[in-house]
């Protein structure tokens, strides 16, 4: 434990934990053997993180959450963050209390500068593997499953479900409550609207996202738009050319 370092005496770390300067680890902390947490890391209370872990500098962790074996966090994460609920209440945003907490399983890798917001009840749940690049967003109540890979820039909204396996592509930007079935594949920018479902088998593209080959048929005919437009032009003079001629 660096000097400079700030544990609460009620903290348990175990047989060759690291903390690193100005590191700070709040009341009832549990750090697993051979964890790292590195320098302006802070641990709010009741965390509890498994073994063998790596928390790279300034990584934030809130009350009451609980981390796996073989995690790596990178400089810039926060979890445990509240939710963003508000409710409309006589012309202005009341913030609905976040009192969930955020649960990740072994084998996870969260990116720098990713959030992972708490549940506003129960909990926000990333399964055992999955791996998160840096800028990821996960809203609040979201439950990822296992061996899920998710690209950079890519945000979840409130109550996203996500099937083990599943691969989403970078700046994806995914509704309240949809779901992603086990195995989809979410290609690059796609748009998930509100509730959608995307079931496995083709990859899916696009906003609204839907099948690849549908993406790329309407992408084919978009390209004939200026020759189609040409085609009218020349089509409506030489109709005009025959009307005036029939006068």
């Amino acid at each position: 434990v660096h000097p400079t370092a700030v544990v609460d005496p009620t903290a348990t770390l175990e047989d060759g934990v690291s903390i690193g300067p100005h590191a700070v680890l709040g009341p009832g902390c549990t750090i697993g053997a051979r964890t790292v947490i590195s320098a302006g890391c802070v641990l709010g209370r009741a965390i509890t993180i498994g073994p063998d872990s790596w928390l790279h500098p300034r990584v934030t962790i809130y009350d009451g959450t609980t981390i796996g074996a073989r995690a790596i966090l990178h400089s810039g994460a926060i979890l445990g963050a509240d939710g963003f609920g508000f409710a409309m209440t006589a012309g202005r945003w009341e913030k609905f209390p976040q009192v969930g907490r955020v649960e990740l399983g072994d084998d996870v890798e969260i990116g720098a500068n990713a959030c992972v917001d708490r549940a506003a009840l129960g909990v926000t749940r990333i399964g055992d593997g999955t791996k998160l690049d840096n800028m990821v967003h996960v809203g609040h109540n979201c439950a990822i499953g296992r061996h899920v890979v998710v690209a950079a820039q890519t945000g979840f909204s409130g109550g996203v479900t996500i099937g083990d396996y599943a691969v989403v592509g970078g700046q994806v930007g995914v509704g309240d409550k949809a779901r992603i079935e086990s195995k989809a594949i979410v290609g690059s920018g796609a748009g998930i609207l509100t509730s959608k479902i995307v079931r496995a088998g083709e990859p899916v593209w696009g906003t609204p996202a839907r099948p690849l080959r549908e993406y790329l048929e309407t992408l084919a005919a978009a390209a004939k738009t200026p020759e189609l437009r040409r085609q009218v032009r020349d089509l409506t003079a030489r109709l005009e050319l025959l009307e005036k001629k029939l006068s």
